[in-house]
C-alpha cells in the first residue's frame, strides 16, 4: 500500500520519484544489479561505480568501447594469423577470456573479405549481363564462406578421430579458427587490387591465385594441425599432411558442388 503514495515501506523512494542526481549515484548501490556496493567495481556483476552522465562521459564511454572491440579484434586476428592451432588449443582448455570467440572471429573475417571484394570490383565484369550474373552468384554465394570450415572440420576427423580426447565441438573450434586464418590470407591477398586494381589487373590477379592461393591455404591447415595436435613433425609427419590435403581435396569438391547448385539458380533467374 505505502508503494501507492510514492515510497517504499523502508521509506526510500520509488523508481517515480528516483532523480539520476549525486545524491543517486553517490548511494552504496550498484546502479546496474542492485546489489550493495562495497568497492568501485561491483562484487556480483562487475561494473564499475557509474556518475551521472554528461555529454564527455558518453563520448567517453562510446570511444572506450568502439577501441575495446577494435583492439580485441585486431589482437585475436594477429594472433589466430600466427597460431591458429595454439589460440584453437587454448580455447578449447579452457582459456576463453583471453582468446577471442572463434565464431566471433569468422563472421569478422568473411565481413572484412566481402568488403575487400567489392572495393576491387573482384566480382564484376565490363558485360552488363556478366556483371549482373556476378552480382546474383555473390548474393548466393556468401554462405560458401563457411564451406572451409566444413572441410577443415572433415579433415580433422579423417585423420585426427583416433585421439578421442576431442569430441566434434572441440575440432569444430580448430576449423573454425583455422578458416578465419586462411581467410585472412585471401584478404590480403586481393587487398592490393584496392590500389593497383582495373579490370585486367583483377583477371591476371584471379588466374595467378587459383594457383598459388591452393599451396598457401593447405599450409595453413598443416600448421595449424602441427600446433593443434602437437605433432611431432620428425615421427609423424604425414598426419598433417594427409589432413591438408584431404581438406584441398574436400574444399575444392564442395566449391565445385555449390558453384553447380548457384549457377542453376542464377540461370533459371536470368532466363
Amino acid at each position: 500500500m505505502l508503494l501507492l503514495f510514492g515510497r517504499r515501506a523502508n521509506g526510500e523512494p520509488t523508481p517515480a520519484e528516483e532523480k539520476p542526481d549525486d545524491r543517486y549515484f553517490n548511494a552504496p548501490c550498484c546502479r546496474n544489479c542492485g546489489k550493495e556496493l562495497t568497492t568501485p567495481y561491483c562484487a556480483h556483476c562487475g561494473q564499475k561505480k557509474p556518475s551521472r552522465l554528461g555529454l564527455p562521459d558518453l563520448g567517453a564511454e562510446a570511444w572506450d568501447k568502439i577501441r575495446w572491440f577494435e583492439g580485441e579484434i585486431v589482437k585475436g586476428a594477429l594472433k589466430v594469423s600466427l597460431r591458429p592451432g595454439v589460440v584453437a588449443r587454448e580455447y578449447v582448455f579452457g582459456a576463453r577470456k583471453k582468446n577471442i570467440h572463434p565464431l566471433k572471429l569468422f563472421l569478422t573475417g568473411v565481413v572484412v573479405l566481402l568488403l575487400v571484394l567489392a572495393q576491387t570490383s573482384y566480382l564484376t565484369s565490363s558485360s552488363k549481363t556478366v556483371s549482373k550474373a556476378l552480382a546474383m552468384v555473390q548474393d548466393y554465394s556468401k554462405w560458401s564462406f563457411s564451406l572451409g570450415i566444413l572441410a577443415i572440420l572433415t579433415a580433422s576427423l579423417a585423420v585426427f578421430s583416433f585421439r578421442r580426447a576431442f569430441n566434434i565441438v572441440e575440432h569444430l573450434v580448430l576449423a573454425t579458427y583455422t578458416h578465419f586464418a586462411v581467410i585472412l590470407a585471401n584478404v590480403i591477398n586481393i587487398s592490393p587490387l584496392i590500389i593497383w586494381g582495373g579490370t585486367e589487373a583483377v583477371i591476371a590477379h584471379r588466374a595467378r591465385s587459383a594457383f598459388y592461393m591452393t599451396w598457401i591455404e593447405g599450409l595453413i591447415v598443416f600448421v595449424a594441425f602441427v600446433q593443434f595436435f602437437r605433432i611431432d613433425l620428425r615421427r609423424r609427419w604425414w598426419l598433417p599432411l594427409a589432413a591438408a590435403v584431404i581438406f584441398t581435396l574436400v574444399k575444392k569438391g564442395l566449391v565445385y558442388l555449390y558453384a553447380r547448385a548457384v549457377i542453376r539458380i542464377v540461370m533459371s533467374q536470368l532466363s
